[in-house]
């Protein structure tokens, strides 16, 4: 800093700096601080302010986009006006990388290095004494009326420029009075001033009052380096959007920290979390709040996927390159998401970024994925490419099995109020399995799903959305003898549009919303012997309406909704209320809610002889009952820091006309029943955010049993009394990291075996019929499921299969080469080897049994995943 001249007061100066452009990767919620230095002097923080934009968390690892989105405005009162001074502003980032908060200065930048602030201009005369005579100005500042020194008085016809004194007065010489004169008044820090001016005859003075305005500055860029996953900032979102009692969420990193079978699994990934039962390990559909698992609906990008798993069930089809986050709703599900008895699942794909291309990928024993994402150079633009296949040879199988799927999503941001988002997902799977004397199991099912949804926003109290979508889904299954058995086929081709309006207030909100939706359901075997025999096609076309109230008395927050939906088909009018509240008490929040839910879309599935392969959706027409769900929900949450939450919840859920498929002579839908049933439980959870150790420790206890139409009740095949689960995920020294997760649970219900025959294990014609000559079966029963040349009958008696317990590990070690990373990892299921089985059979038929004896053998276990190792690698770049 240099100084020269007398040392003179001035009044405040004040500078606006737009603090633009961040790009931050960071866990919890970053704190950004900008200080700036006048010379020696340290600048006052006049104000720190929104600007109009939101932050907005854009992918799992945490990384946020924030366009002029902050005003900071500082005040400069320097004790010395002389000289040449610098300005230089300084930002500074508090974030955390998941091992405690860090204090980073991320840039200082000399915005105007050896900014002049000269009091007299080039060329300028020497201020003169005010007692000489001649015209004076005088310039004062407009609001608190003190005399400004050191601003320039120029007269640009004359050529000749004067600066004011301590006073505020500069003394003017003119060559004549009386004549206007062009004068131009310039100070920075405040507006200029272009004017004509008569000079007074004989001289005098003339006042100037100056309006204040801030310097503007160029912007102002933070960033730094990358943190951990924003769990905590997923939860903070999900907790203060809605008032929905147990909803969660799951980030990318979260995902990957679970230890899985072949490579990172989204949807399977929510099975270690409270409230969530599946029944086995090669099925990854989840159940909730006591429902099946076609009672939780499955969106992307807020569009329904009506096949959301390959392989039969255990691996789901999101590709985890392509997905931001998921939430999950647990039975006190919002009103814009009805229409699904038990839960929904929300999947977010990730956008784009925007600082070139850039791309990740794996490589595993179970396929190949990649994924590829960049910017486009106009409208904002961002675009995501990501694809996966795998090909599993599996032995004792005649054929393999194949799966493949892709993303490919677009955003534009046209206007700074204004986003256009288009997402397409497809998916296929295919096999064909031979198992033997002519027993064959064959299905393909494949998706697409598309969206195009243009939102905008109006402040920060008003937003908006439009969308446009589709979803379809085409299945088929054939169950039998040879290599052309029976095939049944299902198609849903849903269609639908949907607009929706967000008003928020100081104390309360609204939201609410349209939506019509139409969609032909087929579904038909091609002869006896097909899974489903007959045509039972129907149409699944409704409109409904949404409304969500908010409104805040105090710490407590209340919010009411409904939802109405009127079937086209059969004129059925469905109205689901709810009502929830929370009560907010510091780290403390207690939350109560209650709902009715409806479905009118359902799969078709064997209650006692499950086949896997693709589901075989049909719609609720001709006089069947939509099924209704009533439940209601508490829960206490606490949260420590930003570090540790915790939750837990008890819950209630009725169901009534739940649709139950026993087939027994014939495989028509028509020997459909509806069955009504009741679920209850209470779970807990306790996770740590952040650290180079986190991870979460879950606990539920649950029972969910139902009545037929003969009032006889039986258990949900998913009755998992009790489950105890943990997830933890250890970063380590040198790119070394590891997780582990372990589930101990009760066992499930299972139908216990009646008898066997010799038959194909699935050809439903294979009960009933004398081609093995055994006269002694004269039932009538159809039906699928046996072990290998043998068939299984079950009775009516259930039993419950030991104890569930499992730990999986997951080792990796990341490798950097400049802007590539390659991780290496083993993941191994199941590593004690713990025998889990998950139904009987008999061991063997006795087609010769003694005098007294059985056809049937000892019963053996039908187990789950064994301990086998899988490798791979994950690479970014």
């Amino acid at each position: 800093m240099t100084r020269c001249g007398p040392a003179r007061q001035l009044p405040e100066l004040e500078f606006l700096v737009p603090v633009t452009g961040h790009r931050l990767r960071w866990t919890g919620s970053p704190r950004i601080a900008v200080a700036a230095h006048w010379g020696s002097d340290v600048l006052d923080l006049q104000a720190y302010q929104p600007s109009g934009e939101r932050l907005e968390v854009r992918d799992e690892a945490g990384w946020g986009m924030l366009r002029d989105a902050y005003e900071a405005l500082f005040v400069v009162r320097p004790r010395e006006t002389a000289g040449t001074h610098s300005l230089a502003l300084e930002a500074t980032l508090e974030w955390d990388d998941g091992g405690g908060r860090n204090r980073m200065r991320a840039f200082v930048i000399p915005l105007l290095a050896a900014l002049a602030f000269a009091l007299l201009a080039p060329g300028a005369g020497a201020a003169q004494d005010p007692s000489s005579p001649g015209w004076r100005l005088r310039v004062l500042d407009a609001v608190s009326g003190a005399p400004l020194a050191g601003v320039v008085v120029n007269l640009p016809e004359a050529g000749a420029a004067w600066a004011t004194d301590s006073l505020g007065v500069a003394a003017v010489g003119v060559a004549e009075s009386g004549a206007p004169l062009r004068v131009v008044v310039d100070r920075m820090g405040y507006q200029l001033v272009d004017t004509l001016l008569v000079s007074p005859a004989g001289g005098g003075t003339t006042e100037l009052r100056l309006e204040r305005a801030a310097v503007g500055l160029p912007a102002l860029t933070v960033g730094a380096g990358r943190a951990g996953g924003g769990s905590r900032e997923l939860a903070r979102v999900i907790f203060r959007r809605d008032v929905a009692v147990g909803a969660v969420g799951m980030t990318a990193a979260q995902v990957r920290e679970v230890p899985a079978v072949g490579e990172a699994d989204v949807l399977r990934s929510l099975g270690s979390l409270a409230g969530v039962t599946s029944v086995n390990d090669y099925r990854a559909g989840m159940h909730v709040r006591g429902g099946a698992s076609d009672q939780v609906g499955v969106l992307w990008e807020g569009v329904p996927v009506f096949g959301p798993y390959h392989m039969f069930g255990m691996f789901g089809v999101f590709n985890s390159d392509a997905v931001e986050s998921l939430e999950l709703y647990k039975g006190s599900m919002p009103a814009r998401h009805g229409g699904w008895l038990s839960g929904v699942v929300a999947a977010r794909q990730r956008t784009g970024g925007d600082s070139g291309v850039r791309g990740r990928g794996g490589l595993s024993l179970l396929g190949v994925r990649a994924a590829a994402d960049g910017s486009l150079p106009w409208g904002g633009a961002r675009w995501l490419a990501a694809g996966r296949t795998a090909t599993v040879d599996i032995p004792g199988l005649g054929g393999p099995y194949s799966f493949h799927d892709v993303n490919l999503g677009l955003r534009l941001y046209p206007g700074k109020a204004h986003r256009v988002g288009f997402s397409v997902l497809a998916t296929e799977d295919e096999f064909a399995w031979d198992f033997g004397g002519g027993d064959w199991l064959d299905s393909r099912w494949s998706n697409l799903v598309s969206s195009l949804a243009w939102s905008w926003v109006r402040g920060d109290r008003v937003s908006g959305e439009v969308a446009a979508y589709a979803s379809r889904y085409e299945g088929s299954l054939g169950t039998g003898a040879g290599p052309s058995p029976p095939v049944a086929r299902n198609e849903v081709f849903l269609r639908g549009l949907r607009a929706g309006m967000t008003l928020r207030g100081g104390r309360g909100g609204a939201r609410a919303g349209l939506a019509f939706e139409d969609a032909p359901v087929s579904l038909d075997g091609s002869g006896e012997g097909a899974f489903v025999e007959g045509d039972a096609s129907g149409s699944h076309s409704q409109l409904s309406a949404f409304a969500e109230l908010e409104r805040w008395f105090g710490p407590l927050r209340l919010a009411p909704g409904v939802r109405a939906v009127v079937e086209r088909s059969s004129s059925r009018r469905l109205f689901e209320p709810r009502l929830a509240a929370r009560l907010h008490l510091g780290p403390l929040a207690v939350s109560v809610g209650v709902d009715r839910t409806h479905q009118l879309l359902s799969v078709l599935h064997d209650d006692r002889y499950p086949v896997p392969g693709a589901p075989m959706w049909f719609a609720r027409e001709g006089g069947r009952p939509a099924s209704v769900a009533d439940g209601a929900s508490v829960a206490l949450d606490v949260w420590r820091g930003e570090r540790w939450t915790g939750s837990v919840v008890g819950w209630a859920r009725s169901f009534r006309d739940v649709p139950s498929w026993r087939p027994a002579a014939a495989r028509v839908v028509s020997d459909m029943a509806f069955h009504d049933g009741e679920a209850r439980g209470w779970e807990a959870t306790v996770q740590r955010h952040f650290g180079r150790v986190r991870g979460w420790l879950s606990y539920q206890w649950s029972r969910t049993r139902f009545t037929d139409g003969g009032g006889a009740e039986y258990l949900a095949t998913w009755d998992r009394r009790h489950e105890v689960d943990a997830v933890v995920a250890v970063t380590g020294w040198r790119g070394w990291s590891a997780s582990v997760r372990g589930a101990v649970a009760t066992g499930t219900p299972f139908w216990v075996p009646l008898r066997s025959y010799p038959g194909l294990q699935y050809d439903p014609n294979t009960i009933g019929d004398d081609r093995f000559g055994d006269e002694s079966r004269d039932d009538g029963l159809r039906g699928l499921g046996g072990n290998g040349n043998q068939f299984t009958i079950l009775s009516n008696v259930q039993g419950r299969v030991p104890y569930y317990a499992r730990v999986d590990l997951s080792v990796s070690h990341a490798i950097r080469w400049g802007s590539w990373e390659i991780a290496p990892f083993v993941s191994v299921p199941n590593v004690t080897g713990h025998a889990n089985p998950y139904s009987y059979r008999p061991r063997h038929y006795n087609p010769d049994p003694p005098p007294g004896g059985s056809h049937d053998g000892s019963l053996s276990a039908k187990l789950q995943i064994p301990p086998v190792p899988f490798v791979g690698a994950d690479l970014r770049f």
